[in-house]
């Protein structure tokens, strides 16, 4: 099955990153410019649940912007769920301030490659609640939030 999986899907390529750990894609090309979209999911100091990355780069690894992008927003996380926080206090939402530490980082997904940004997800840690708080991250910024 090994082959014909390699043949159809592409060979499957891991590259791993020393903060997002193991990223995967299949691959069916060498050419630098076919895109691919690279996979990782992993636990985050201080989360409940792991994290799904999706990045988007060629066949030699995800995108360097991309990766500089979440690095940002792991090194800032704290900063940014306080910010988070300020932006929903004074919305129609009803999410109180404990919101943070009920939800875990969910995932980081590219909203726009061309203009490097990416949409945040926040998800509770009850399976049960389908709650949750987005926002799209661009140049370091919080735009276009969302909560239910």
């Amino acid at each position: 099955m090994g082959f014909l999986s390699d043949f159809l899907l592409g060979k499957q390529v891991t590259v791993l990153d020393k903060v997002l750990g193991e990223l995967k894609t299949r691959i069916k090309k060498k050419n630098p410019s076919v895109n691919y979209t690279w996979v990782s999911q992993n636990l985050i100091v201080g989360q409940g649940k792991k994290t799904v990355f999706i990045l988007e780069g060629n066949y030699l690894g995800p995108d360097k912007n991309q990766l500089k992008s979440v690095y940002r927003i792991l090194e800032n996380l704290q900063e940014i769920v306080k910010t988070v926080d300020q932006k929903l206090k004074g919305t129609n939402w009803t999410f109180k301030s404990e919101w943070s530490s009920k939800f875990y980082l969910a995932s980081v997904t590219p909203a726009a490659r061309q203009h490097n940004q990416f949409e945040v997800t926040f998800e509770p840690v009850n399976e049960e609640s389908d709650e949750y708080v987005s926002f799209v991250w661009e140049k370091d910024r919080i735009t276009e939030i969302e909560a239910k």
